[in-house]
């Protein structure tokens, strides 16, 4: 994909296969009706394929990693350690990277964050909304069954769902602290020539959509703003798409409705931190209903 002189490269790790309604508890089976074509044929059911990974980008001398995927070792159903062999598919050395950025801190975005307690990008600057980190390095922020009993929003951190002493975000971001440089994007800001972090919080407290500038053209890396593609089309998207795990659900359902408008609008190509394959697409008009295409090739 190409954003004028911006390249941009999928880097898969992994990914996690699950029932439609398993992220999104609120929806029935008739729900996913209209969007049958998004779901995989698993074990003889229909279920989504969540992508895990990120995206490298070269724009101009900057090489460029967006988000790190579950890391070597995820727990299921999340199955990854791919991310190795994609960054080797493009040419690159981990030590090539110049550029770290998380559009948030999820343990599937951070997991290569570092490896047996070493940066894993070792000439890089990592990137990080400090709202994010604030959260996520709070001292009460735990794995514990108590934690989980109590607050649904963090059910994707506990111990179900990955291996704490591994995957914990003080186990894999203190190790790239002083490597780290610490902005807020509660406003528009630019990290790096071409590319600007926009306020995207409600998933996270620290959640950035990056919009990607070069040559007069635009482009979204929605990282975790959405899921699933029916969150951008659909009109009863705000009550009906109810992630899981958002921190703040108003918030982020006020975050989708404001990048919605813009993707139905200017007609802008946005992927997905899980979309199938990091596939880039856009909205596009179907008769009387909006669909989400591909852009192949």
């Amino acid at each position: 994909m190409r954003i004028g002189d911006i390249e941009i490269t999928p880097l898969i790790d992994g990914e996690a296969v699950v029932a439609g309604n398993a992220f999104y508890p609120n929806l029935t089976d008739s729900d996913w009706d209209p969007y049958n074509k998004l779901l995989e044929p698993v074990f003889h059911q229909c279920q989504h394929l969540n992508t895990l990974g990120g995206y490298l980008v070269r724009a101009g001398d900057r090489i460029i990693v967006v988000d790190g995927g579950a890391g070597p070792q995820p727990k299921w159903p999340f199955a990854g350690g791919g991310f190795r062999s994609s960054l080797a598919a493009t040419g690159l050395d981990r030590a090539d990277v110049t550029d770290v950025i998380f559009t948030h801190l999820h343990f599937d975005h951070i997991g290569w964050a570092s490896v047996d307690g070493k940066p894993y990008f070792p000439n890089a600057t990592y990137h990080i909304d400090q709202r994010d980190w604030n959260w996520f390095l709070a001292p009460d922020f735990g794995f514990t069954d108590a934690e989980v009993d109590k607050s649904m929003e963090r059910l994707e951190l506990s111990a179900n769902f990955c291996y704490p002493e591994n995957d914990a975000p003080a186990v894999r971001l203190r190790p790239i602290v002083e490597q780290t440089k610490f902005f807020q994007a509660d406003e528009e800001l630019e990290l790096l020539p071409g590319v600007v972090a926009l306020d995207g919080s409600g998933h996270t407290p620290g959640q950035v959509v990056l919009e990607l500038r070069s040559q007069g053209e635009s482009g979204l890396l929605l990282g975790d703003l959405v899921h699933a593609q029916p969150e951008l089309v659909d009109d009863n998207a705000r009550g009906q798409w109810n992630f899981i795990s958002h921190t703040d659900h108003d918030r982020a359902h006020a975050a989708v409705e404001r990048f919605r408008k813009r993707l139905w609008d200017e007609k802008i190509p946005a992927a997905g931190g899980h979309f199938p394959g990091l596939r880039w697409g856009h909205v596009v008009r179907d008769g009387n209903k909006r669909v989400w295409e591909d852009i192949r090739g």
